[in-house]
């Protein structure tokens, strides 16, 4: 089972469920203290994306506001105009891990911009926002990225899912939009 860490700076809030690419952008990369890097993400919102790179299941940590805009003005003390954005140049920054009290006080399921959040990358499942206006979606389908911001589809075209699979769905939705389990198989 692979869980992967991601940093949220984008200014949006990311739910458990959200089907998660690669930042087109790196405007920084966050490590934790044992030195393990937290990429970017964003939402999804084009149909089989090959930058997707798992589901939202939990949040990690908070960074800390006070440290972030020091990371950002590059000087303890002076607060930095706004926070990062998809311009900005990017910088490595450690991630402060938050107490088990402040931790305890955040809504795990939802991974705020300036939070570092878990997503599941291969090897079990996960609830996964998907689509089924654009198809009906059986358990055993193969999942791909959809136009719907955040959400998964049914895998209609093979050739285009080539490297842009989710995974495998392990419930069914006939029509609109809802959440399933899935079976994440990054492929």
């Amino acid at each position: 089972m692979n869980i992967t860490q991601f940093a949220n700076v984008f200014g949006e809030t990311l739910e458990q469920g959200d089907v998660v690419v690669i930042a087109k952008k790196q405007t920084s990369l966050f490590s934790s203290p044992d030195g393990v890097l937290a990429p970017e993400v964003d939402f999804t919102e084009n149909s089989y994306d090959t930058s997707v790179c798992g589901i939202v299941c939990e949040v990690k940590v908070s960074l800390k506001p006070e440290r972030q805009e020091e990371r950002i003005s590059g000087e303890k003390g002076k607060k930095a105009a706004k926070p990062a954005s998809r311009s900005s140049k990017a910088l490595a920054a450690p991630i402060e891990v938050a107490s088990l009290e402040e931790l305890a006080a955040v809504d795990r399921s939802k991974v705020e911009s300036g939070q570092i959040g878990l997503m599941v990358t291969s090897g079990a499942f996960a609830h996964c926002k998907v689509d089924a206006d654009i198809a009906p979606i059986n358990v055993g389908d193969l999942l791909t990225t959809s136009p719907t911001k955040g959400h998964a589809q049914k895998a209609l075209d093979p050739s285009k899912a080539v490297g842009a699979i989710i995974g495998k769905a392990l419930g069914s939705l006939k029509k609109g939009k809802g959440k399933i389990p899935a079976l994440v198989t990054l492929q």
